[in-house]
């Protein structure tokens, strides 16, 4: 495993710097030191000179940073996050019409998604789920909304890296619970409304879109005369048909995912945030997926707060750092765990580089070469070369805007990403997308004998947007698409190495002009 680059007595780590704590006062500790001792916060001091006793032959870390806690980001349709941005042809009012209506939906999301995803090369999948949480580790985030996959049987076979919070490691965690597509009507009283009975996490997409029809999907949480399916369990996404008038009533809810970036690039608005946030309605921030979102947390805080600029400064700077750590901490129930710096919480922690600007602005406006560590559970997991203890023999190398990092992969027992790394995985998929009509041609068919063979050990990533698909339906739908694949480009997984994403996002037809003239 990697280290930070000083000694340790057992498994006691000290950690110098300035502390953003994000706990309930906002404490800042400009000359702190925090103590971790395991996956444990043992204690968070004001001054070194207080560390306790137990930690005083352990030699501390001196960061020269900010320490955070690790960025929690609560909407990402992980899956897709290998797919380079989509140039969107139009302006859409509901999101149903993108995802069933648009052919170049299909063409350019949709089918290259499931070609890979669903490849009988294993190494596929692998590579998808390699190389998405790193995107998000590596712009600090340490829980995302998770990533599962399995084969025809629903074998579960991904762990996670990050933490996974519909499928969390720790059984300290409650499991969240979801649904990506609309309920019909009649669906809220027989599926929705029992399913916040549980007593966990439940996320929702409600009401996306901008029309009457995305609107009345949240007129149908009204089940029965007065009787809604809203409570502190529920977690929605998007909301962006809602008027002023119906924030009050889903202040009953956990709280609101807010995308901007997504909403804009799709609609050409975002949410009412500004309804929201006066209703009471607890908001978190969600990059939604790579098709036509932002990068990661970092890249999706720059545009919440451009928005937030453009409404008379809505929120204050501390406010959108809460969007990424205590509130949505608090809207899953793990803030006794995880959401701030605090003694007894795990050892979630992002390390940014300086301490010479205002703390929560310096969040807002870093860039993914501005993080000098990324820690989970207590375990760098990515950091600078030179700030970790680097083992060859288990870390990998991985330069970002030019300067030299570790990343820590090793995974324990027999997962299924054992030994991959971020390099291989990137050259896998960038094959695969260079190469999408060769690969779906390759598709096997099932009459073949060995079909049912391969169906029964395939592993494939589960597409949250295509519920329910059947194996062999996607292999006879990626043959049949042949003729209208494309190869894809790959991406760079990081914003500040991606020279033509702004460009990109600039190009966007329905992004409106004032978030154009700000990037």
């Amino acid at each position: 495993m990697a280290h930070f680059r000083a000694s340790m007595e057992g498994d006691k780590q000290v950690l110098l710097g300035r502390i953003v704590t994000m706990d309930d006062g906002g404490t800042v500790h400009e000359r702190g030191a925090l103590c971790i001792e395991g996956d444990r916060i043992s204690a968070v001091v004001s001054d070194p000179a207080h560390i306790p006793a137990s930690f005083a032959d352990v030699t501390a870390v001196q960061t020269q940073g900010t320490l955070y806690p690790g960025l929690i980001e609560l909407h990402n349709h992980l899956s897709y996050n290998f797919l380079p941005l989509w140039s969107v042809p139009k302006r859409y009012t509901n999101r149903n019409q993108w995802r069933t209506q648009e052919p170049d939906y299909d063409t350019s999301i949709a089918l290259p998604a499931k070609v890979l995803g669903s490849n009988v090369d294993q190494d596929y999948a692998r590579s998808i789920a390699r190389f998405v949480e790193c995107r998000s580790l590596l712009g600090g985030t340490t829980t995302t909304q998770g990533l599962s996959s399995g084969g025809t049987g629903g074998k579960k076979w991904y762990r996670g890296l990050t933490r996974n919070v519909e499928a969390p490691y720790d059984p300290l965690f409650p499991a969240a619970g979801g649904h990506t597509l609309d309920y019909l009507p009649a669906e809220i009283a027989t599926d929705l409304a029992p399913a916040l009975q549980k007593d966990r996490p439940f996320f929702y997409h409600l009401s996306e879109g901008t029309d009457d029809d995305a609107r009345q999907r949240f007129l149908d949480l009204e089940y029965a005369p007065n009787t809604w399916a809203i409570d502190r369990d529920l977690i929605t996404i998007h909301c962006t048909a809602l008027k002023a008038e119906h924030f009050p009533r889903l202040e009953a809810a956990a709280g609101m995912v807010w995308s901007p970036l997504s909403n804009l690039l799709l609609y050409g608005e975002t949410a009412n945030v500004a309804a929201a946030k006066s209703a009471g309605v607890k908001i978190a921030l969600g990059s939604d997926w790579s098709p036509s979102g932002s990068k990661n947390l970092l890249g999706e805080l720059k545009i919440a707060r451009l928005v937030s600029q453009h409404h008379n400064s809505l929120f204050t700077d501390e406010e959108l750092v809460r969007m990424v750590t205590s509130t949505p901490a608090r809207m899953l129930g793990w803030q006794g765990l995880v959401g701030s710096i605090e003694r007894g919480k795990k050892a979630d922690i992002l390390i940014l580089e300086g301490s010479y600007q205002d703390p929560y602005e310096q969040l807002i406006t870093a860039r993914e070469d501005h993080v000098i560590a990324v820690v989970i559970d207590g375990r760098p997991r990515h950091g600078r070369m030179g700030f970790l203890d680097f083992d060859t023999s288990q870390q990998e190398r991985f330069v970002i805007g030019g300067k030299d990092y570790a990343l820590d992969l090793a995974e324990q027992g027999d997962d299924p990403l054992a030994g991959l790394s971020l390099g291989t995985a990137i050259a896998k998929l960038t094959y695969g997308l260079a190469n999408l009509p060769k690969l779906a041609a390759e598709a096997p068919a099932p009459m073949t004998m060995a079909f049912s063979l391969i169906e029964d050990q395939v592993l494939s990533i589960d597409f949250d947007l295509d519920e329910g698909e059947d194996f062999r339906v996607v292999q006879d739908e990626v043959r049949k698409a042949v003729p209208i694949l494309r190869p894809l480009p790959m991406a760079p997984i990081t914003a500040v190495d991606d020279a033509a994403f702004r460009d990109a996002l600039k190009a966007n037809v329905n992004l409106p002009d004032y978030l154009k003239d700000a990037l």
